[in-house]
């Protein structure tokens, strides 16, 4: 099979222009075997996965960052038996997902030459162009890793050494830490990385690319907004702290040597997010009080809040109109209207719920199933209102009881419906409302339920009605709403 596979490499090599390749190189063997079969579909498969390696590495950061946090406060205090397990937890989470983003870099790597990429192999240029920006898209998030996450404990002599000791109950060997950074410096990784940017500019730079499609959309959009990518072009032709230097040749152990901390907050201020949610602005109706007031008079407990956010990344690879489903449980007087404020499951959320403009949303967020404030909510450009309009107050008071349950539990990556243990966004109004026949579509072996899906529940009034939407920033007149809000969705359809 392998010198078959050999074989079949050298044939097509041989079809092109005086092009030179590996014929050994795994890649070009499982490149030339998929060339043979249904590689377009494959590769929206891999494509597909890879998006939620992005999304745990979003997750991984952000608890990673705020673990640092807490720990460079309180120098001199001896670790917490929970701090210890964030910290192994974390680490090999980070090196389980480093695993499987390097397997799907170096699947099309050899791709990201541009001799290499132009060889007359029999796959059509639109999958190859996916494939390489899905590669030069995983390799970028491993260096966004490191630098946002991993690079905070390399510079603090405590964590490094803390990161670097082995836990075996967590199967994290000794010195990962150290293994990683001497990675990251790898000079070989670092040519091949600029070589896959300099061909992506090109093929974006070429007349006609357009974005190829949704997948493609995606891939550049990562990229794009990828702050290793821009750190690369930023720092080759700028200075900080005295100092030129150019990121990808300069990584690790180096790189912080040679670094003060001002300059590392400078890093921080200039990718804009630290934590890595790929935000290109605000939202229009963000921190709009007056809207959030109207929306807040008509609200009622088991309301259902559909939002859009085309300004975050991960919302454009999500199908459909809206991106995400979150449900209003209510205030205190709501709750005791119902009967539920000193209910088992509500007390251990009564000091959230009355804190601060209070926390009256359940949404199931990256980090996991949270209460939210509607001003937390309100970063977006489209919001949406449903309400349930068959469930008796007994129903109802069963639906507010399931949405609090969720609360705590960890997002779900694979977004699959069959799963309890673990929820995603619109996975929170199918198991909040059972008596709801919820239509789903069965992805990659398992059931999914997408945001739209949810939303068009209300399109016939029944079971749920749109009480209220405002569209790009501004609310929709009641009589011309739902006509808008289907229309929104089927274009969407239409563009899939």
């Amino acid at each position: 099979m392998i010198i078959l596979r050999l074989l079949t490499v050298l044939a097509l090599v041989m079809t092109a222009s005086c092009q030179t390749v590996d014929i050994a190189d795994p890649c070009w063997a499982h490149v030339s075997e998929s060339a043979a079969g249904s590689f377009a579909e494959h590769l929206e498969i891999e494509i597909e996965a890879f998006q939620s390696l992005v999304e745990e590495s979003l997750v991984f950061r952000s608890e990673m960052l705020k673990t640092a946090r807490e720990l460079q406060a309180k120098p001199d205090r001896p670790l917490t038996g929970r701090q210890l397990e964030v910290l192994s937890r974390g680490s090999a989470d980070y090196l389980s997902v480093r695993h499987h983003l390097y397997a799907v870099a170096e699947r099309y790597e050899c791709l990201v030459d541009a001799d290499a990429f132009d060889t007359a192999l029999s796959i059509d240029k639109r999958s190859k162009i996916k494939a390489t920006m899905l590669s030069l898209a995983a390799a970028l998030t491993l260096y966004d890793n490191y630098l946002l996450a991993i690079i905070v404990y390399e510079e603090d002599e405590r964590l490094r050494r803390l990161i670097n000791d082995p836990d075996s109950g967590f199967g994290v060997e000794a010195r990962q830490l150290d293994d990683v950074t001497t990675s990251a410096n790898s000079v070989a990784k670092r040519n091949r990385i600029r070589r896959g940017i300099k061909l992506f500019e090109r093929l974006v730079s070429e007349s006609g690319y357009g974005g190829v499609d949704a997948q493609a959309g995606y891939l550049r959009t990562l990229i794009l907004q990828s702050p290793s990518y821009n750190f690369t072009k930023k720092i080759q032709i700028g200075e900080i702290a005295s100092r030129k230097y150019r990121f990808l040749e300069r990584v690790g152990s180096d790189f912080v040597s040679e670094m003060t901390n001002g300059s590392v907050n400078l890093v921080s201020e200039m990718f804009g997010n630290t934590v890595g949610l790929y935000e290109d602005r605000k939202g229009k109706l963000h921190d709009d009080k007056r809207v959030a007031r109207e929306i807040r008079s008509i609200l009622q407990p088991g309301d259902i809040l559909l939002e859009k956010t085309p300004f975050r990344l991960t919302d454009r690879f999500i199908p459909g109109h809206f991106g995400h489903v979150a449900i209003w449980i209510g205030d205190k007087e709501a709750l005791q209207g119902y009967g539920l404020w000193n209910h088992h499951a509500v007390l251990k959320h009564q000091e959230r719920i009355l804190a601060g403009a209070g926390h009256n949303i359940v949404e199931a967020l990256r980090p996991g199933v949270q209460l939210s404030t509607l001003e937390e909510f309100m970063n977006v450009d489209d919001v949406a209102v449903l309400r349930p309009i068959a469930l008796d107050r007994k129903g109802m008071k069963e639906a507010l009881l399931l949405a609090l349950r969720q609360v705590g539990k960890e997002y779900d990556f694979n977004f699959d419906v069959n799963t309890t243990e673990k929820i995603v966004c619109s996975e929170l109004a199918y198991v909040s409302y059972p008596t709801i026949d919820w239509p789903t579509e069965q992805t990659i072996g398992r059931h999914t339920i997408s945001p739209d899906q949810v939303a068009k529940q209300a399109l016939d009034e029944s079971p749920l009605k749109l009480i209220t939407f405002y569209h790009d920033g501004r609310k929709v007149r009641v009589d011309a709403q739902l006509a808008l809000y289907k229309r929104l969705m089927e274009e969407e359809e239409e563009e899939e």
